[in-house]
C-alpha cells in the first residue's frame, strides 16, 4: 500500500484593474476527485493566498487521488 501526504496551495489572482470594491474574503472548495472534501476562507489580508495542507496522496488501493481547487461564486464576479 502507497502511503504519503501531500498539499495544494495557491493564490487568489484578481482581473479586475484593481477594484476598490472586490471583497474582502472568498471561498475555495478543495476537491477530491471531483467531491469537495474541504472548505477554506481566502482573505485579502493573507494576501489571497491558500493553503491544504496534510492530504493523503493515495486511496486504499494504491491510487493517486486528483485534487483540485474551485473558487464559490463571488457576486460581480466569473472565475
Amino acid at each position: 500500500t502507497k502511503v504519503g501526504k501531500t498539499k495544494v496551495e495557491g493564490t487568489k489572482t484578481w482581473n479586475d484593474g484593481n477594484a476598490t470594491d472586490r471583497p474582502t474574503m472568498i471561498k475555495v472548495d478543495l476537491l477530491q476527485n471531483g467531491n469537495v472534501i474541504q472548505t477554506h476562507d481566502v482573505l485579502a489580508v493573507m494576501g489571497w493566498k491558500y493553503i491544504f495542507a496534510d492530504l493523503a496522496a493515495y486511496d486504499a488501493e494504491g491510487k493517486a487521488y486528483e485534487y483540485t481547487v474551485k473558487e464559490q461564486p463571488v457576486p460581480g464576479y466569473e472565475s
